[in-house]
């Protein structure tokens, strides 16, 4: 019987912290979900990283913040852009259950997410980011669910599967 206490051993009975349905052949549901979630913020991604490049910076600022400003835009929208792409890219995998294209999409998540924050808190983006953060917060919760990581395991070959 699983203990009333949390400890950091857990028995192999406690329905609340293993995943109870083994390994499918068809990819589960959650790690579906954390696919599309990235493709359309890397959508928006894309999308407001052009936007930012045509739009331009205010006009009643004076020389030395408008190259700031221009800078800080720069470096946001082609992080946008550069970023999306590469969550593009590596979202391609993960019907096949890849480990490191699901590792390296959570690190380019990690960047995403202090890269719009920061714009923001800079001020050269708008609240479009936030949808952006948002997506792709959810995108690594449903990524790394239980079943996502019994079928990533079962299909990687993982060293420990099946070791108790």
């Amino acid at each position: 019987m699983a203990g009333m206490f949390p400890t950091m051993v857990a028995d192999r009975n406690d329905p609340n912290r293993r995943y109870t349905g083994g390994p499918s052949e068809a990819w589960p549901g959650s790690l579906r979900i954390g696919y599309w979630l990235v493709l359309i913020a890397a959508v928006m991604m894309l999308l407001t990283g052009m936007l930012m490049l045509s739009a331009g910076a205010p006009e009643e600022i004076d020389a030395e913040t408008l190259k700031q400003f221009t800078t800080n835009m720069r470096i946001v929208a082609v992080g946008n852009i550069v970023l999306g792409l590469g969550l593009t890219a590596l979202a391609s995998y993960f019907e096949r259950g890849s480990k490191q294209a699901r590792r390296w999409a959570s690190g380019l998540i990690g960047l995403t997410i202090f890269l719009n924050l920061a714009g923001f808190y800079v001020g050269v983006s708008g609240w479009a980011t936030f949808a952006i953060v948002v997506l792709l917060g959810l995108a690594v919760f449903f990524m790394f669910r239980p079943a996502a990581n019994s079928f990533v395991d079962h299909r990687s070959g993982d060293l420990w599967l099946g070791v108790e």
